[in-house]
């Protein structure tokens, strides 16, 4: 069940573009450049924390923490440019995690399609 509490959640297909949004504005390795191009982040993090009001509610209650958390990593690795914290060592790990986390709302996406 995708509704708790009597909260109105968006059907998949109604919050799946917003997500597409958020997602693609993130820079890839290759447009941020070696070394990452300070300018192309503040860009995309302007981009990313205008578009994540978007994100909520999400249509699932269970990725509701994955969403949060996604755009969380994705503000952080923006922010530092290049990433070199203990949360994000480098721009390698932070695209990683945030592949692992965009698999995982791909995941609980498919299984609510196949219910819808």
């Amino acid at each position: 069940v995708s509704a708790c509490g009597g909260d109105e959640r968006p059907s998949v297909e109604a919050w799946v573009p917003a997500w597409d949004r958020i997602v693609d504005a993130v820079p890839t390795p290759e447009e941020l450049g070696d070394p990452p191009n300070r300018d192309v982040c503040s860009a995309a993090l302007g981009q990313i924390r205008s578009m994540s009001g978007d994100l909520f509610p999400t249509p699932d209650l269970a990725i509701d923490d994955v969403v949060t958390d996604w755009v969380r990593l994705a503000e952080d690795l923006l922010f530092e440019c290049p990433p070199a914290s203990q949360r994000l060592p480098s721009l390698a790990y932070a695209y990683g995690e945030l592949a692992r986390l965009e698999a995982e709302v791909a995941t609980v996406l498919a299984i609510d399609s196949e219910g819808e």
